[in-house]
């Protein structure tokens, strides 16, 4: 059922006299945020958040590899070159 059927379906309801109208608008409220909040699901956005978090600490750690390699052949290429 679409959210103007079902608007329209508790209008009805409050007309005839089934719901009173403190019923009516916390229905209507709670139809209406259902229908316009966020669809967003936080499992997922804190499942992409761990991936990018462990992306960046491989790549650091990759970097840090990289930087004592870097190190060691400068400090082999200086020895190299006072022979």
């Amino acid at each position: 059922m679409s959210y103007a059927d079902q608007l329209a379906s508790l209008k009805q309801s409050f007309a005839a006299g089934n719901i009173d109208q403190a019923t009516y608008d916390d229905l209507r409220k709670q139809l209406a945020e259902g229908e316009y909040t966020p669809k967003a699901d936080l499992t997922q956005f804190e499942t992409l958040l761990g991936k990018l978090e462990s992306s960046k600490m491989r790549q650091q750690r990759q970097k840090s590899v990289e930087g004592r390699r870097d190190i060691f052949s400068q400090g082999l290429a200086s020895m190299m070159s006072n022979f």
